[in-house]
């Protein structure tokens, strides 16, 4: 079909039944950008078929001839109908697509303008970095905007598919999410229901609330970070670590009483760190425990074969020693999990209320926080590591 140009002022648009035009701005300002992608349909006479919104963006930006395509259609209540039904829209998805591809080439545009704007001004004084950061957040949200209005929708509708895109992307379980939106055209419920379904799981991530105290004893087992070449290895711990910083910041003096001993477990390679954080939460060393296990580990000087627990004290603890040694045998079971050995005899020597941070199984007897590991869990059950 070809197309002709025609003078505005000769185009009638007669009886129309959409009443709604939309933003015509938005449409508008595309015309303006990437200019008039599909001519407006007219009869021979010049009477509107199809384009309304787009016949009044033109007029709105003092046009005087436009595109068109010249039809011999007698029904133009038909053409009006099929125009704005028989069609297919994008799919949320699709218009995210899009809109994605547009952002480079619509990112450079702002970054143009806004050193033409500097130019003309002049002179002028640095803006603080807050001011900085402030600008800098308008002009990408005008942007969002400006891309949205391409594809007919607003700058807060396009943030919200890609919220709901990127959560299907990052987790599986996500993706039903982004399938309803597409299926149903439906955007702003689906967020809701996302969002509403990623706060449950945060608050489900979050670690329980410490407990009060003060305790007799205290049991840590922090999970330690390993250097790179062991957490990238098969072997790489199957829960969240934590630095040492974190470790050092709980607050185990405010948890521990006045008169209480501590129970610090530590691998061959933290020896060193675990004897600074007994220092540094004001404890006295004491003793070390070791833990002899039934077949070897990893190690990168020697095979490891041993785990240790540093006992340290403060003030004068009640401590009931009969033939304890220095020395545990005991098999290795899940990831970290501690022999059940270990606390016999620390309720053996150690009377009083116990606290274990970091529980990898349920104790009765015991205040446990953390969240726990089933006996039938899998290796790779996620613990949950106290928040610094």
């Amino acid at each position: 079909m070809p197309t002709k140009t025609w003078l505005l002022a000769d185009i009638t648009t007669g009886r129309r039944f959409r009443r709604d035009l939309g933003d015509i701005r938005a449409l508008a300002d595309s015309i303006q950008n990437v200019g008039l992608l599909h001519p407006i349909v007219i009869t021979p006479r010049g009477h509107l078929i199809a384009g309304r919104r787009r016949l009044e963006a033109v007029r709105s930006l003092k046009w005087h001839r436009v595109p068109v395509h010249v039809v011999a259609l007698d029904d133009i209540l038909r053409g009006q109908l099929d125009e704005n039904t028989v069609r297919k829209d994008f799919l949320p998805s699709e218009v995210a697509a899009i809109c994605a591809a547009l952002r480079p080439r619509e990112e450079q545009d702002a970054q143009e303008r806004q050193m033409r704007g500097r130019i003309c001004g002049g002179k002028r004084r640095h803006a603080s970095l807050r001011e900085s950061f402030t600008q800098a957040e308008r002009q990408r949200v005008r942007v969002t905007d400006r891309i949205a209005n391409y594809c007919g929708i607003s700058g807060r509708t396009l943030e919200k598919i890609e919220v709901v895109l990127r959560a299907a992307n990052e987790n599986p379980q996500y993706r039903c999410y982004s399938e309803e939106m597409d299926r149903t055209r439906r955007v702003d419920g689906v967020y809701r229901r996302l969002s509403a379904a990623l706060a449950a799981e945060a608050l489900a991530a979050e670690p329980p609330p410490l407990p009060a105290g003060p305790f007799r004893v205290v049991v840590i087992d922090p999970p330690w970070t390993y250097h790179a070449k062991y957490a990238a290895s098969s072997r790489a711990v199957p829960y969240p670590t934590m630095s040492f910083d974190q470790i050092a910041s709980l607050p185990v003096p405010s948890l521990a009483a006045s008169n209480a001993i501590v129970w610090l477990w530590t691998t061959n390679a933290h020896l060193p760190e675990a004897f600074r954080l007994i220092e540094g939460w004001d404890f006295q060393y004491k003793t070390i425990l070791t833990w002899v296990k039934d077949r070897m580990g990893t190690g990168e000087w020697l095979r490891t074969r041993t785990e240790h627990c540093l006992l340290a004290v403060r003030g004068r603890p009640v401590f009931h020693l009969t033939s304890q040694t220095t020395v545990i045998h005991a098999p290795v079971r899940e990831h970290s999990r501690k022999p059940d050995r270990f606390y016999q005899l620390v309720e053996e020597v150690c009377p009083g209320s116990k606290l274990e941070l970091f529980a990898r199984m349920p104790r009765k007897g015991w205040t446990q926080h953390g969240r726990l590991i089933s006996r039938c869990a899998k290796p790779a059950a996620r613990g949950l590591p106290l928040s610094a």
